[in-house]
């Protein structure tokens, strides 16, 4: 008896159609803080432009949420802000001062409200009013525009000093104190900085559970001496992502070969999903018990 209930359940597990993973991503591990980026709270209008790399992120699918770490200010006074949002190949800002000009047309305006300002520390996080799709192998460029300048006890939020290229730039309208009379617009001058704003991305991607792959069933997914193996007949593999059944990521890897052993992800006797993505962008979804 008890077995046909196993049975029974593993068979509705099977006849999910879909399984909708959530993967969140923090870009930024310094701890440095300023009252610059991404909004400066010094002046009534201010602008940043920051880009994340696709290997930073690492993930792909809507971005549904976005946040920004505070490390510190005692006003309560929520920021009023838009967020800006583009795939792009440019892995850095110009290094000069430039306008984006008719680069702002690629943007796409995904929140129009406030940034959270209710605690002294932490990820002040808005939901995205339109969701976002990260393309795989797109690096993201945020642009983030401010509109509140605050008396006393600014928002100060963490940054992450780039090396090598700059990787965010800044504007304001130059009155401090408030008072300022110089809206962003595209044409207003960027002035590139190496301190970019740590952010954190939710990513949200629907999973088929089809075991039947985009790629002619050229990827398998097997138990190779206790050791889950995924092997592409054609095509180097690019990137492996496993989800659990509640759409939980537990594993993920660059993978850049025919042939992968996922070492790092020990056995459960739970139902998987495998997320393949080969060289060519080509994705393969397979179902496995492991």
């Amino acid at each position: 008896m008890i077995q046909k209930l196993l049975n029974c359940a593993f068979t509705l597990l099977l006849s999910v159609t879909a399984l909708q993973a959530q993967t969140t991503v923090t870009v930024g591990t310094g701890t440095g803080a300023g009252t610059s980026a991404p909004i400066a709270s010094w002046y009534e209008s201010s602008a940043t432009e920051s880009i994340y790399t696709a290997t930073e992120i690492n993930a792909t699918g809507n971005i549904t949420t976005l946040a920004y770490q505070k490390a510190s200010g005692n006003s309560t006074v929520p920021p009023g802000v838009k967020i800006y949002l583009k795939n792009t190949t440019a892995a850095a800002v110009a290094a000069a001062n430039y306008s984006i000009g008719d680069g702002f047309n690629g943007y796409t305006l995904v929140y129009d409200g406030t940034l959270p300002n209710n605690s002294l520390t932490g990820w002040m996080q808005v939901t995205l009013q339109t969701p976002f799709a990260l393309t795989a192998n797109s690096n993201l460029s945020i642009l983030t525009v401010g509109s509140t300048c605050i008396e006393s006890g600014r928002p100060q939020y963490t940054y992450t000093s780039a090396s090598g290229n700059k990787m965010s730039a800044g504007y304001n309208d130059g009155s401090i104190g408030c008072g300022g009379n110089s809206p962003w617009d595209p044409a207003s001058v960027m002035r590139p900085v190496w301190e970019r704003p740590n952010v954190r991305l939710s990513i949200s991607s629907q999973l088929s559970t089809d075991n039947v792959t985009k790629a002619n069933n050229s990827v398998i997914v097997y138990n190779n001496a206790g050791k889950l193996t995924v092997k592409s007949a054609n095509t180097a593999i690019n990137n492996i992502t496993v989800y659990d059944v509640q759409g939980k990521q537990v594993f993920n890897a660059f993978a850049n070969t025919t042939d992968y052993v996922l070492d790092a992800l020990a056995p459960t006797r739970q139902l998987l999903f495998v997320k393949v993505t080969d060289a060519n962008n080509a994705v393969s979804t397979i179902k496995t018990v492991y």
